[in-house]
């Protein structure tokens, strides 16, 4: 029987005993200095783990009744940290599920081909032995079709975990790491125990990597975490790059220390479910508007994915990203659009009437940009009114894929379709600042945020086209 030793954010250290790779028999907590021998028997708190481990049952055997809806999964339940906003802080008793039947329940699923499976487990890699065995076993049945969440601590992370799942097919998993703040003082305060250092270090790995989703969250209305705060939090976690910055709100739920501290951090939150947090010591309700104002932008312009390269080259028209989407926000507030509801198309022609009006140096430039994210997504048949006229000629184009039906240089897997099927699974676009025409192409597409493959055309003597 082994152990794995963890600290806990009051200093309290608690050994994690496990028989094999599989289950955890027991979890005791014992002071800082002593070793397991020397822990009184009353400290000792064993675990029942055999009701969740064999009795719990596998509701999915009939997937009809799941259709089109996310699987939800855990093979471990309980949480030994202590973090104070969240309900699983109160049981820190941990009950793994067996490992073979686990195996067994995720093989009846990858078999089905399920779309996605999100795995519940609060830290999902706590115990190194239980994650990796987990990770190498779909790794090794993949069928190319399931996508597999996770919920991790990303400065748990070592060598071993982040080499395996380096390796996996691009968007076989995606994983979740919650940051909640980079303010120092608001972390110690809701008894989050973090190494931000570490966790930077290991998602940038991961992101160069290139096969894994990564979905970043922070929470807004935490002690000590005013809006100047908040701001650097977000900022700092902008900045690794996630493929989603979740800007979430505290809940107050009854039951936790968070809940417990409510007067003593002027926490005024709503009287119904989810108790969402209006206003503290720290932060107004007007600070909260503009907090949802900037989660909103963000959704729009930053999560979905479909303005990567435009919002990227307007940041450094502003002090910060924050700055650049509450800039968003009050724009969409000053032309009364803010509650209306807008069609994907439009957000562009806002972007570009936001882009006029601050930065009218800037239109072309970015104009050109969002064309390239527009149909770097989307093989529209009608063009946007936000992109103009085309920048290239009937003449040019029509040159360009009877060459191309003739050379297959740049459309190699177009092998069975002929010029006319070629244009119009494709598009072919001239970029009047760069000087370049660009092919994007929809039958090849990034399997993580499927935007089509791309790339330069060039002409017979070498130079674009």
């Amino acid at each position: 029987m082994g152990y794995q030793i963890f600290e806990m954010a009051d200093g309290q250290r608690v050994a994690l005993y496990a028989q094999g790779n599989s289950i955890l028999s027991c979890i005791l907590p014992f002071a800082r200095g002593m070793i397991p021998g020397e822990v009184r028997t009353d400290y000792l708190a064993w675990l029942d783990a055999a009701v969740f481990r064999d009795t719990v049952c596998f509701v999915y055997e009939n997937l009809e009744n799941f259709r089109n809806r996310i699987i939800y999964y855990e093979s471990s339940r309980g949480c030994p940290f202590s973090c104070s906003y969240c309900l699983s802080s109160i049981d820190k008793k941990l009950r793994f599920r067996d490992l073979s039947l686990v195996k067994r329940e995720l093989q009846f699923l990858i078999d089905r081909e399920v779309p996605q499976v999100k795995f519940v487990d609060r830290t999902f890699n706590l115990v190194h032995g239980h994650a990796m065995e987990i990770w190498r076993y779909i790794k090794e049945h993949d069928r190319g079709k399931t996508n597999f969440h996770f919920e991790i601590a990303a400065d748990l992370l070592d060598e071993e975990e982040i080499a395996l799942i380096s390796g996996m097919r691009p968007g076989l998993i995606q994983l979740e790491i919650g940051v909640q703040s980079t303010n120092p003082e608001t972390i110690r305060e809701i008894r989050r125990k973090m190494d931000l250092e570490k966790v930077g270090t290991a998602v940038r790995r991961i992101r160069k990597a290139g096969n894994i989703h990564q979905h970043l969250d922070l929470i807004a209305g935490l002690p000590y975490e005013d809006l100047e705060s908040f701001q650097r939090s977000f900022d700092e976690v902008y900045r690794l790059r996630p493929d989603q910055l979740q800007l979430g709100f505290l809940k107050v739920l009854k039951g936790s220390y968070m809940k417990e501290q409510e007067e003593a951090y002027g926490l005024v939150c709503k009287s119904r479910p989810p108790y969402e947090v209006l206003k503290t010591h720290w932060l107004s309700y007007e600070d909260i508007l503009c907090l949802k104002g900037v989660e909103e932008m963000v959704e729009v312009y930053y999560n979905s994915r479909q303005f990567t390269h435009t919002v990227e080259a307007m940041e450094n028209c502003f002090a910060s990203a924050f700055s650049m989407y509450e800039g968003l926000w009050r724009y969409y507030q000053s032309r009364g659009i803010w509650d209306v509801q807008h069609k994907r198309s439009a957000r562009y022609e806002i972007f570009l009437d936001f882009v006029k009006e601050k930065f009218p140096d800037k239109e072309e430039e970015i104009r050109e940009w969002l064309i390239y994210d527009y149909y770097l997504r989307e093989n529209a048949k009608t063009r946007p009114p936000f992109a103009g006229e085309p920048k290239m000629t009937k003449e040019i184009r029509r040159a360009f894929y009877e060459d191309e039906d003739r050379l297959r240089k740049y459309l190699p897997e177009y092998e069975k379709y002929d010029k006319n099927q070629m244009r119009r699974m494709t598009h072919l676009e001239y970029f009047e600042k760069e000087k370049q025409y660009v092919l994007f192409d929809y039958l090849e597409r990034n399997p993580l945020n499927q935007e089509a493959r791309t790339c330069i055309i060039e002409n017979r003597e070498g130079e674009n086209l």
